[in-house]
């Protein structure tokens, strides 16, 4: 998916697998997109090209749907130093931090 302006770009692509690749771990023709797709998207998040909301929005999932797939897949979550300051920076100019929880 491309975001182009207002308009959404969508790439559709065909891979070719064997079907009992699916069927041997339970995944049906009808989970079968889903199942790519939600893999796809979290090795890219693995790899830090997109991020947990973006994740969740492309599989239409709140970040705690999202927090529960990612741990059952064992994808850890990419949060550290950098992203707690910007996290405590946000929070200090909403006014939601007092001069002692920092």
């Amino acid at each position: 998916m491309v975001k182009m302006g207002a308009e959404l770009k969508i790439i559709t692509t065909e891979i070719h697998l064997p079907s009992d690749i699916f069927y041997s771990h339970g995944i049906g023709k009808d989970r079968a997109e889903y199942f790519v797709k939600k893999n796809f998207l979290l090795e890219l998040y693995r790899e830090g090209k997109i991020s947990l909301g973006k994740m969740a929005e492309l599989l239409e999932m709140n970040l705690f749907e999202m927090l529960g797939i990612m741990k059952d897949s064992s994808v850890p979550l990419n949060y550290g130093v950098t992203e707690l300051k910007e996290d405590i920076e946000t929070a200090n100019r909403l006014g939601l931090l007092d001069e002692d929880s920092q």
